[in-house]
């Protein structure tokens, strides 16, 4: 009968936790490079088996790092995740104080507020809080989700504040689908409507990507640099009611955030 002494017990033990980290990063990458992903396909993309993935899932559910859409079952990763940037960077700090003021603006407003940064020529949404009000909209958007730029008032307000060369190359690039009767569908109508943008520091999605959807959105700038955005959403007439007010409170609260992380790396 071999001799397992106590050392190499112990070795063993710490050889299977660097095995557990490893497959635990590695199933946490390759969510995040998908941003949405169902069980068999993680399994698939990292090797492992899908028994053992489910149990690493688990345990991440479990503990708030990730979660899964209720219809089709896919993850994603949480917010959660948002506590591991430095706050020494302007990434970091949006993702702490962007969400913070979300939060106030959603107290303030009671209506359906989004944080959501450019992402590889479409936007990504960061951060969501869902309207108190009695009467209010129910928009289609998750964290983590994706949405073009040309429909939103999220993706106006930040491809507005990008430089020319940047502007043409993607508005060049866009295939314009009509999602309701006022969406923008042809590249003279959304510059010129980012010109407008450009003027009066937010852009409005007119029920462009949803119907009975109004939104108001101000970028968060960095050196004259869009790296994020802010929005609020509401039924349309009561949107058109505030659009002022709701103009005048975002922006505060941004300009706030922006004077503080001008002098910051981005990441």
């Amino acid at each position: 009968m071999k001799h397992i002494d106590k050392n190499e017990t112990e070795v063993q033990m710490e050889e299977n936790k660097v095995t557990a980290v490893e497959r635990t990063m590695l199933i946490l990458e390759t969510i995040a490079k998908h941003k949405k992903i169902i069980l068999s396909d993680i399994a698939k993309q990292t090797k492992i088996h899908k028994s053992t993935v489910f149990r690493f899932l688990n345990t991440l559910e479990d503990l708030g790092y990730i979660a899964k859409t209720p219809k089709d079952e896919q993850y994603f990763i949480t917010t959660k995740m948002n506590n591991f940037h430095s706050t020494s960077s302007v990434e970091g700090l949006l993702m702490e104080e962007g969400v913070q003021i979300v939060e106030t603006i959603a107290r303030h407003t009671k209506e359906t507020v989004h944080l959501a940064k450019l992402n590889d020529r479409k936007l990504t949404y960061l951060h969501k809080i869902e309207s108190t009000q009695t009467l209010r909209v129910s928009t289609a958007s998750q964290i983590l989700g994706e949405a073009p730029l040309y429909c939103t008032g999220l993706g106006k307000a930040m491809l507005a504040f990008l430089d020319e060369k940047e502007i043409s190359e993607i508005v060049n690039n866009i295939t314009f689908e009509k999602f309701t009767d006022t969406t923008i569908t042809d590249k003279d109508s959304l510059l010129k409507e980012l010109s407008k943008i450009r003027k009066q520091k937010y852009a409005i999605d007119n029920e462009e990507h949803e119907i009975g959807i109004m939104c108001i959105a101000s970028p968060i700038l960095v050196r004259n640099t869009p790296i994020a955005a802010i929005s609020i959403s509401a039924p349309v007439q009561r949107m058109k009611n505030n659009i002022q007010k709701y103009s005048i409170l975002i922006e505060s609260l941004i300009e706030n955030f922006q004077e503080r992380i001008q002098n910051l790396p981005i990441i």
